[in-house]
């Protein structure tokens, strides 16, 4: 952390914004680790706070954009190259897209959080027709709860940065198992649900067919029974 440190104090807001931007673009760069220190200099009152996370959230939102735009242009084979890189390719492509179905835009809002999911969301979201304003609405509340999360962290812990680090470790590992454990439970419900419905089909079948249809073949009989009155 200190090596990041003096380089964003030597380098000053562009390193924030570049990192950032990087990270996004799918480049291993660690920028939670660039808006720590930028965090940490803005306590010290060596960078503004506010620039910072402007130029954070800028970064976050052109670089994921530029993926959105790739999914309304070029839809699945956008999606097929980033799910290239994951040791199994159709499995990550169908939880990604049952994950996204299950919440919609407004993952958009915590996908940064965790690693991996991130780089999927905004050209899902282009694939999926979203409009652009409704994108960049919810792409902004969530770059910029992601960047503030990160410099705040580094702005309380300026002191301590290495503790600031372990933090982020264990909220990652929290977000990515409640994340697990919502798609469990979506599969679990729709799971369910398609059992009852299984289980209702064959209770019809065994008392003797459609209700519907024994209400329409009784309807004559009652008309003949008036008529011989």
């Amino acid at each position: 952390m200190t090596t990041i440190v003096h380089f964003v104090l030597r380098h000053g807001y562009f390193v924030v914004f570049a990192a950032v931007f990087a990270r996004q673009i799918g480049l291993p760069v660690p920028a939670p680790g660039f808006l720590l220190a930028a965090g940490a200099l803005a306590a010290s009152g060596r960078l503004g706070l506010i620039s910072s996370l402007f130029l954070a959230v800028l970064g976050c939102v052109l670089a994921d954009w530029i993926w959105y735009e790739a999914g309304r242009e070029w839809g699945e084979n956008v999606l097929q190259l980033i799910h290239r890189f994951a040791p199994d390719p159709e499995t990550a492509d169908r939880r990604s897209r049952k994950m996204f179905a299950r919440h919609g835009t407004p993952l958009l809002v915590l996908d940064k959080f965790i690693p991996g999911v991130d780089a999927v969301v905004p050209p899902l979201a282009g694939t999926s027709g979203i409009g652009r304003i409704h994108f960049l609405a919810f792409e902004t509340a969530g770059a910029a709860l992601w960047s503030s999360a990160y410099t705040g962290l580094g702005y309380c812990l300026s002191h301590d940065l290495d503790r600031a680090v372990a933090y982020i470790g264990q909220a990652g590992r929290w977000l990515a198992c409640a994340l697990v454990f919502a798609v469990v439970l979506y599969a679990a419900r729709k799971c369910a649900r398609g059992c009852r419905r299984s289980s209702d089909f064959r209770a019809v079948t065994i008392s003797g067919g459609n209700p519907m249809a024994s209400g329409r073949c009784a309807q004559p009989s009652n008309t003949l029974q008036r008529s011989e009155r």
